[in-house]
């Protein structure tokens, strides 16, 4: 049986620059994985509301379309996460899927019911418009967060970061940036041989 890739985009623009990045990425690893991509900003779910109600079982009070995606994330062999920058962070959309995540943290630090895996593998592609040095310095604890309490463990964590990236189609346009998904896709491919 295939291995299970779970691919979610956080963007809110469609053909956007991560969620094209994100799109070349599962396309070069097709024929590897079954893939299912989830686009956030067409799953209604709501905000954490920091009740804390998680903390005893594990389970979120708010029974919306998260809850599947949290089993998802558990039960997939890698975890593809794809998020735009937006004030030097992740998305809106992208905080927001993290927030709810509380119950997956509340499972693996206070329950103890969930481990990390050793072969289960992460990775994040961000892109953003600015090219300065530290413009990444902010999503990728975020997104190590997410792997984390996915099950993932920090040695089995990729970070695809693109710069330079500012108008809706820059990554279409850019070489540099196709040969890194494309590369970081090859890698993930290798890896699972």
């Amino acid at each position: 049986m295939s291995k299970k890739l779970l691919a979610i985009s956080s963007s809110p623009r469609t053909k956007g620059n991560s969620d094209s990045a994100l799109d070349m990425f599962l396309d070069a690893v097709k024929d590897k994985f079954e893939i299912e991509k989830v686009q956030l900003k067409s799953t209604p779910f709501s905000p954490c509301r920091g009740c804390g109600f998680c903390e005893k079982d594990g389970e979120c009070i708010q029974k919306d379309a998260f809850i599947p995606l949290m089993d998802k994330m558990l039960e997939c062999d890698v975890l593809v996460f794809a998020s735009p920058v937006y004030a030097l962070s992740v998305c809106a959309q992208a905080k927001m899927f993290i927030d709810r995540c509380q119950a997956l943290w509340a499972r693996k630090f206070l329950l103890k019911t969930v481990s990390a895996d050793d072969n289960k593998r992460g990775v994040f592609i961000a892109t953003a418009g600015q090219t300065y040095p530290d413009v990444f310095e902010h999503t990728t604890p975020v997104a190590g967060f997410l792997f984390n309490v996915a099950g993932v463990k920090n040695k089995n964590m990729q970070y695809i970061l693109l710069d330079g990236l500012d108008k809706k189609t820059d990554f279409l346009k850019s070489d540099k940036a196709k040969e890194k998904v494309l590369q970081a896709a090859l890698d993930l491919a290798e890896k699972e041989e």
